[in-house]
């Protein structure tokens, strides 16, 4: 697409500020609606009309020659988040949610809502041994936010009232970011610009983002934070600014606040901070380098770690610590590792959405659990033709998305050395290593179907979308040069309009009866 368009105003000012728009667009629609449409035809026919709009507009930038790439990536990333304000109004926070328990005013649950209400009531934390607390283990920085939130909000509302909707206002706009820091750390990355359309139509949509944009729990929180560590992150790698380090180092430190996994950024970011003290110590700026690093394990470890040192000393709660679920239905200690990495059970001709064991049978292999989270999250679709055939079509597309990214970085390692940044490079690479090798070893040591959750790992789609750009970029010889590119292309659209129409046609599912079968295994 031509460079040399004339650039529309609206999409100058959305390329400029998209964080602001997104929160502004956010507070309008927790305005308007409270977070919340009835489940009927008013909240289609509003996504429709959303998307008609979005499609319109980019119907007049192509007739008045102004559609440029830009403009393109905007409108992609406009229909994503026209996806997600959708979906967070026809969900309530009943439905789709993990370990989030009921908001009941005055009473305080073990889940997130009792964590978020205690915080809200008594502005303070239990003083408790957090072991036997149950999701009062998680460090607090997420419930403290919703707490903080809530109080505002109210504010607004009649004295005694209240609507624990509004919650999904955070969610919704975390997810947003998420998604906007994913794209522009992929183009920090250094891909070539023709393929960032591409980049914004595997990340726009991708459908853990959007069950992220109801989800009420710490987990958005901290995948946006891990996001914005590593994006500030490499941007400090590349130009030593202050601020970039300031800011990668406060989103460590409040991610790792929200939930200590976000420390296992330490390994791919610690890697290019240690590369470039090194490089500057050569060119004889090491001082400062040291300074800058420094001033980052400032900022991040008290932020970070306190909660957690505050727990062991008090209370010895180990560093670590991991609630352990005693839902029968949901354990699978007794496959074997090899099965747990190798063993399909029909999956994925037979068996596309998740298993949790109600009906007597049960998801175990780590990859195929992943997969379905990344598109489904804990739910199934099983009872509904329209749900189950698009749901399907959606996952043989992701398999073969997945397979795509596979190649790029098998062959992303193989061509590494004529690769022009190449510290960059092996930092994906070690981001890939620690997700995968932390998700199988949180896996296999907490045995449970809930424990294999693409909601651990969603920093590796940072790496999997350069790797499946890679593969675009391949030409081959002759009149077909461009062949490799065209199908991925496809490939990728597909599964853009693919999530849309799943996430869009959700409004019409309503869930049938479960039959509970003894769990005798």
């Amino acid at each position: 697409m031509s460079k040399n368009l004339e650039q529309d105003r609206i999409t100058r000012i959305i390329s400029g500020h998209p964080y602001v728009l997104t929160a502004i667009l956010v507070l309008v629609t927790l305005v308007l609606t409270g977070m919340q449409l009835e489940n009927n035809l008013v909240t289609v026919a509003i996504m429709i009309l959303g998307y008609l709009a979005i499609i319109g507009y980019g119907i007049y930038l192509r007739q008045a020659k102004k559609l440029t790439t830009q403009a393109l990536i905007v409108l992609i990333f406009a229909l994503g988040f026209m996806l997600k304000i959708g979906y967070t109004l026809y969900s309530d926070i009943t439905v789709r949610q993990n370990d989030l328990g009921a908001f009941e005013a005055g009473q305080y649950n073990l889940f997130h809502s009792g964590y978020i209400l205690y915080i809200r009531d008594k502005m303070a934390l239990p003083q408790a041994d957090v072991t036997k607390l149950g999701q009062f283990y998680h460090p607090p920085f997420h419930h403290f936010v919703c707490a903080i939130f809530l109080k505002i909000y109210e504010l607004f509302l009649p004295e005694g009232t209240h609507n624990y909707e509004v919650l999904q206002a955070l969610s919704l706009l975390w997810s947003q970011f998420a998604v906007i820091l994913l794209y522009r750390t992929v183009k920090l990355v250094g891909v070539k610009d023709e393929q960032l359309p591409l980049a914004a139509v595997l990340i726009s949509a991708f459908p853990a983002f959007t069950i992220f944009a109801g989800s009420v729990n710490n987990d958005i929180l901290s995948v946006m934070l891990f996001l914005a560590a590593f994006y500030f992150g490499l941007k400090w790698f590349s130009e030593g600014a202050w601020k970039d380090i300031v800011l990668s180092a406060l989103a460590v430190g409040f991610g790792m606040m929200t939930k200590l996994s976000v420390g296992l950024i330490a390994l791919p970011l610690g890697f290019l901070f240690i590369v470039k003290f090194i490089k500057d110590i050569k060119a004889k700026n090491g001082l400062k380098t040291f300074g800058k690093l420094a001033t980052f394990g400032i900022i991040c470890a008290p932020l970070g770690l306190w909660f957690h040192v505050r727990n062991y000393i008090r209370f010895g709660v180990p560093f670590g610590y991991v609630l352990r679920s005693d839902n029968i239905y949901q354990d699978v200690s007794r496959y074997t590792t090899v099965q747990r990495l190798f063993g399909f059970y029909g999956f994925p001709i037979e068996d596309y959405y998740i298993n949790l064991g109600s009906d007597g049978k049960q998801d175990y292999n780590i990859f195929s659990i992943l997969v379905k989270t990344a598109l489904f999250g804990e739910e199934n679709y099983r009872d509904d033709f329209l749900m189950s055939i698009t749901g399907y079509f959606l996952l043989i597309v992701f398999l073969i998305v997945i397979a795509i990214s596979v190649a790029g970085f098998i062959m992303s390692v193989i061509t590494i050395r004529k690769r022009s940044n190449i510290w960059v490079e092996l930092s994906l690479i070690i981001l890939v290593a620690s997700e995968v090798f932390s998700i199988i070893s949180f896996s296999l040591k907490y045995p449970h179907i809930c424990s294999t959750n693409f909601r651990y790992c969603v920093p590796i789609l940072i790496s999997g979308v350069v790797y499946y750009l890679r593969i675009h970029g391949i030409k081959l010889k002759g009149a077909n040069k461009d062949l490799v590119s065209k199908i991925v292309t496809v490939i990728g659209v597909a599964f853009f309009a693919l999530a849309i129409l799943f996430y869009t046609i959700l409004w019409t599912y309503v869930k049938g009866e479960v039959a509970l079968v003894e769990a005798n295994w």
